[in-house]
Formats: C-alpha cells, sequence, structure tokens
C-alpha cells in the first residue's frame, strides 16, 4: 500500500485535478450556451409564428389606406362537419362496460 502512494506524485494528483475542474468548467458553460442557443431559437420561433402572414398585413394595410370603406373582409372559416362527434365519456363507460363482461366471462 505505501508503495502506491510513493508511485503517485503531488504533481500526477494536481494534474489531474486540474484537469477535472477545467472539463466542469467547459461543460457548465457549453451547457449555458446550449440553453441560450435554444431559448434564442424559440423566441424566434414564437415571433415568426405570432406575426400574420404576409398576405394578411397587405390586406390590413389597404383597409388602413381606405378608411372610407365599412364593410369587414370576411375571413374563411372551417368547414361544417355534419358528422356527430362520440362523447368521451360515453365512450370511456361503454369501454368499462366492455372490459367487465369479459373479465364476467374469464371468471
Amino acid at each position: 500500500m505505501a508503495d502506491i502512494l510513493e508511485y503517485i506524485s503531488t504533481w500526477s494528483v494536481f494534474k489531474w485535478v486540474v484537469l477535472v475542474l477545467v472539463a466542469g468548467f467547459i461543460g457548465q458553460f457549453g451547457r449555458m450556451l446550449a440553453e441560450a442557443i435554444i431559448a434564442k431559437v424559440r423566441l424566434r420561433r414564437a415571433k415568426r409564428d405570432s406575426s400574420p402572414p404576409p398576405d394578411n398585413q397587405q390586406k390590413q394595410e389597404a383597409v388602413a389606406v381606405a378608411p372610407e370603406e365599412t364593410s369587414v373582409p370576411v375571413l374563411p372559416s372551417k368547414p361544417a362537419v355534419d358528422v356527430e362527434v362520440p362523447d368521451k365519456k360515453m365512450l370511456k363507460a361503454m369501454a368499462k362496460a366492455r372490459k367487465k363482461e369479459a373479465k364476467k366471462k374469464s371468471l
């Protein structure tokens, strides 16, 4: 055991400690840099998604230029769907009833 402690020099230990600290320092700041870049990208995407498309801007400018027009531009709406959507609670209750029946049959 004493031979191992004599083999390990103080300089070797110091180099390893410094190496680990430098790696931790670089890793921490690399992580912070990556988080900052991701935040900027998210902010840019949020701005792009929240701003109206260029066609809408031109329409808005045209409306602003001609204030004497009192008609409001009609925006296209979603087409009406005649298909009924089943109630989620009803579907859940039916699934639960089927499960109970399957359990009774298996016993």
